[in-house]
């Protein structure tokens, strides 16, 4: 699957789950985690709906993916870039195989 090759690219493995590095747009319209991947920057790509003030928008991007995952917000955390449009997140117990599916079935589900 050429998407998933190329999402495997922003996910890294960790010892405690899957590392993943995404490009968020706070302030979106519309929530659309994830809304696609960036090969240049070997990233994904997030539309948020909050805005980034007091840490909504994280808070929001940790919801969204705890909900991909069908897990618990507490297993899901932004570990870099928490004041910046470029994060790292860390999502306890999914190894990078498996968050390479569901993201991929995720991205291609989108319209």
């Amino acid at each position: 699957m050429e998407v998933g090759g190329n999402i495997r690219e922003a996910i890294d493995t960790h010892p405690k789950g899957a590392l993943m590095r995404f490009e968020v747009a706070p302030g979106s319209k519309k929530l659309l985690v994830p809304s696609g991947f960036n090969p240049w920057r070997r990233s994904l790509l997030a539309r948020l709906t909050e805005e980034p003030t007091g840490g909504r928008a994280n808070r929001e991007l940790e919801r969204a993916l705890a909900d991909l995952f069908g897990i618990g917000d507490e297993r899901v955390q932004v570990t870099a870039g928490q004041k910046s449009s470029r994060k790292v997140v860390i999502v306890l117990g999914i190894d990078a195989e498996e968050a390479v599916r569901l993201l991929s079935r995720a991205i291609e589900g989108t319209p």
